[in-house]
């Protein structure tokens, strides 16, 4: 439906065709409740044999301040609470208008590849853009056509949050106002990530012994434990920063992931690597990991599982990627990748695995992924785009390393599966899209 405005129409009414006034159940000149995401007025009903059965026209009072365009097919809901227009989405993005630079807003066209599907409005803010009681918002809005369109619309009814560090208040605020429809407000950390898994007997088993930082002592007790230690940033990505371990039978291989290197160093004794240790900035605040590393050929490898919401609000893992190192890091980060597969050939070629068997680790690997997005989502937050890395030891044994709430997709594009790309690509919104309460077909009164 199509939201023109009308100035002959008198202040505050909105005209229906003839049509819609038997689904409204109101005769002309009663009162309604109009919705358009957060945004409501009340208006006066009339009806119009002249207006098109797709149209409803507005009085220009109405949308003053809005940038609503006249182009944008709107899906409609009569509901209890009156007449909804929709669905008008969000994606939170950075902390200030200047942050959504046009680089950003290209990286956006991905969410709406599926725009046809969507319908009604999309929109890109920032977090500073969130007020208390607020009805509309100042962005970007998608509503098909060439791109993102600078102006004020009407505050999403369903978000989809692309989180970054800080803005805690907003995203609490956020959750108020959508009541409840803001998804990946933000990430669990490696830390709340492990709390969340090894906290249930289902998902225990599922994530490497993990625990703060607490002494140089008890960093060699665990040495002595799993031969293979890392040290970790609570939160953080790309690798920097982490610190690999080991424990040879006459040495302590250390190896730091620093900005554009890896830096390794042999100490001969416990005492000096503690003594190196020691100076190791901030030590205090990260984590220590028991590593359960697995290599090809001297080659670290792990993998990366997409895990998504349909609008049903059911997890589905829509695929996974196999990722190897070069030769010598200690990390499979892109920028220290030598190759990138799909999932099930990683399976095949590196664990040599005949089909069936590869099946059944598929099969594994898919169900210990919706037990850990299941997990995350009672333990931590309301999440619906996650990437869930993971190592595959060689013993089939599945660990999980971390979640990732913001991820790229580097890696989707090097394996070049343009329909898992696709679906990817799509799943947020139509997500968001189910949140508000639209589907593609016209609702019944609920």
């Amino acid at each position: 439906m199509f939201i023109k405005t009308n100035p002959q129409l008198r202040q505050g009414s909105a005209a229906f065709p003839s049509f819609m006034k038997e689904v409204l159940g109101l005769n002309g000149g009663e009162r309604l409740d109009v919705h358009l995401g957060l945004w409501k007025r009340n208006i006066c009903v009339l009806y119009h044999d002249r207006i098109k059965e797709e149209v409803v026209e507005f009085s220009p009072d109405l949308l003053r301040g809005l940038s609503i365009s006249e182009h944008i097919d709107f899906e409609w809901m009569r509901k209890r609470d009156g007449f909804h227009l929709g669905p008008v989405l969000g994606i939170v993005r950075g902390t200030s208008l200047e942050n959504i630079r046009p680089g950003v807003l290209k990286i956006m066209r991905r969410w709406v590849v599926d725009y046809t599907a969507l319908k009604g409005l999309v929109i890109v803010f920032p977090r500073n853009e969130v007020h208390a009681g607020a009805e509309v918002v100042t962005g970007y809005g998608f509503a098909g056509g060439e791109g993102f369109h600078a102006g004020t619309y009407p505050f999403p009814s369903a978000v989809f949050s692309r989180p970054s560090a800080g803005g805690e208040r907003t995203y609490r605020l956020l959750d108020v106002l959508t009541s409840g429809r803001v998804f990946n407000r933000k990430g669990a950390g490696k830390w709340g990530f492990y709390c969340a898994l090894r906290q249930d007997p289902a998902t225990e088993k599922l994530v490497p012994h993990t625990e703060k930082y607490s002494t140089d002592t008890r960093l060699v007790e665990l040495l002595d434990h799993y031969s293979i230690v890392y040290w970790k940033r609570k939160y953080g990505a790309k690798g920097y920063g982490m610190i690999q371990m080991k424990k040879e039978e006459n040495s302590y291989v250390v190896t730091r992931v620093l900005k554009g290197e890896q830096k390794k160093d042999i100490f001969s004794n416990t005492e000096q690597f503690k003594a190196y240790m020691s100076g190791i900035p901030d030590r205090n605040r990260g984590l220590i990991q028991q590593g359960v590393p697995y290599a090809s050929e001297g080659k670290q490898v792990d993998f990366r599982a997409y895990v998504q919401k349909d609008p049903d609000s059911t997890w589905k893992v829509r695929g996974f990627v196999g990722r190897v190192a070069r030769t010598g890091s200690v990390i499979t980060n892109l920028r220290y990748t030598e190759k990138v597969m799909n999932g099930s050939d990683a399976l095949q070629q590196i664990y040599k695995l005949g089909r069936k068997e590869r099946k059944r680790l598929e099969k594994r690997v898919e169900a210990a992924c919706l037990l850990a997005a299941e997990r995350l989502d009672e333990a931590v937050g309301h999440f619906g785009d996650i990437a869930l890395d993971f190592i595959i030891n060689g013993d089939k044994e599945i660990y999980f390393l971390e979640v990732n709430a913001n991820y790229g997709h580097t890696s989707l594009v090097r394996i070049g599966d343009a329909a898992l790309k696709h679906s990817i690509y799509r799943s947020p919104l139509a997500y968001a899209k189910s949140l508000a309460g639209f589907s593609n077909e016209n609702q019944p009164l609920l």
